[in-house]
């Protein structure tokens, strides 16, 4: 090889490597530049970029450059919430064990019908750092523990508010109650909130596009039910605002509002299903039957007809009791035995079903023409077809109530957090 060339090689070595070193190092740069400054605890690129990924894969959003740009402002304000939770958590010395963490990724694994391990092998697959998963569940843990710690020694549950509960469930029987799940998004400072409306827009546009709205709920929404997706449980309609219950009223199973300006922010419900208050199915109705049939041959004259419906109505006229009537049954002749038995008024023909289904127990129907005779029945006795209310159980409403103020006041517990944090947001 001539000096010349030799040369040559050299420079276009040195070249490449110099160019690989700045590729590099921008993309270390990239990497470590700070997002945001949480309390002197920075939150960087990578962190945002990691969580950018667990958020589109979990809710299914489109991976596009425009999803990523328009959801970054929302994860890097839940990322700066779960950095004060923790070290909020910290402050009050709340841990979390190596199977804490194990704990909830094994639920998450039975929730997705995953086997043991799976959850780590599908972060892998998808391109998804495990630490940012492993982040996000250990902030929820503490934070759990915290406002447990925190929140519920200072709570009690009277007896009074228990009974007061469910006189009022007794009050509002047959009343419409709805099942809601709930994405909030909270505005601090006014100046936030153009940008937090836009936010709860978007959101609303994407689970109408088939985002998830339960995997929204637990990555965006800043009310404790999102631990649970959003679900708010049951809600009676008079809980409900006028202008609320109005919108809800109209709305169908499965359908969603727009976002809804409240004193917090912005809500975003979600109706799952509607239905009356207190009130459980009716038991089967079940009728103990007594049976005469009077004969007749299948080409009878309107004449023979006629004759035996007056015996049938002599017999409804003259029975009283159900004794009578089997009395009877052998007097006309009736070729049938005269107990039917116990049916579920759902399991006879639909003929019988039609005469006898508002007939009370003791009472006798009127003729009944079949193809070949004329048949009169007695309900000896009739069980079910009444509605019962099905009042939850006392511990069960001191766990709801418990729920209520523990979730209002870790609202407010957050909001103080943050007032008195230092956030520098870079991005």
């Amino acid at each position: 090889m001539t000096m010349a060339k030799t040369l040559r090689v050299l420079a276009a070595a040195l070249l490449f490597s110099a160019a690989m070193t700045v590729a590099t190092t921008a993309k270390s740069q990239s990497v470590q530049r700070i997002a945001a400054i949480v309390n002197d605890e920075l939150i960087t690129a990578y962190d945002l970029e990691s969580r950018i990924r667990l958020v589109i894969f979990s809710t299914r959003l489109p991976n596009t450059v425009d999803t990523r740009r328009r959801i970054s402002s929302q994860v890097l304000r839940t990322l700066i919430d779960e950095r004060l939770q923790m070290q909020e958590a910290k402050r009050r010395n709340i841990s979390v064990s190596r199977r804490d963490l194990q704990r909830a990724k094994e639920t998450i694994e039975k929730q997705n019908r995953l086997p043991k391990g799976g959850l780590e092998q599908v972060m892998k697959q998808n391109g998804i750092p495990l630490e940012s998963i492993n982040e996000q569940l250990r902030t929820g843990i503490a934070w759990s523990k915290l406002i447990g710690r925190r929140l519920r020694p200072r709570i009690t549950i009277g007896e009074d508010e228990i009974d007061e509960s469910l006189e009022r469930i007794r009050s509002r029987q047959g009343q419409a109650e709805y099942r809601l799940s709930e994405i909030l998004l909270t505005v601090d400072s006014p100046d936030q909130e153009a940008n937090i409306r836009r936010t709860a827009e978007r959101i609303t546009d994407q689970v109408k596009k088939g985002a998830r709205f339960n995997a929204i709920a637990r990555q965006f929404s800043q009310s404790a039910t999102a631990a649970v997706g959003g679900d708010l449980g049951w809600q009676h309609e008079s809980e409900l605002d006028d202008t609320l219950r109005q919108v809800i009223g109209r709305m169908g199973k499965g359908s969603m509002t727009s976002p809804i300006k409240t004193v917090a922010g912005y809500r975003i419900l979600l109706l799952r299903d509607v239905r009356k208050i207190a009130q459980s199915e009716a038991k089967p109705i079940t009728l103990d039957l007594r049976q005469i049939f009077l004969p007749l041959p299948r080409q009878s004259a309107p004449s023979d007809i006629e004759a035996q419906i007056d015996l049938a109505k002599t017999v409804r006229d003259t029975a009283s009791s159900c004794s009578d009537f089997s009395t009877l049954a052998k007097e006309v002749g009736s070729p049938r035995p005269p107990s039917l038995g116990k049916f579920a008024l759902k399991d006879l023909s639909p003929a019988i079903r039609q005469v006898v289904k508002d007939i009370p127990a003791g009472k006798i129907s009127d003729p009944l023409k079949m193809p070949d005779g004329v048949m009169v029945l007695m309900v000896c006795n009739r069980d079910g077809g009444t509605s019962v209310i099905k009042l939850p159980k006392r511990d069960e409403i001191a766990d709801r109530l418990m729920n209520e103020r523990m979730s209002l006041g870790a609202r407010r517990y957050m909001r103080d957090i943050r007032l008195s944090a230092v956030i520098d947001v870079r991005v």
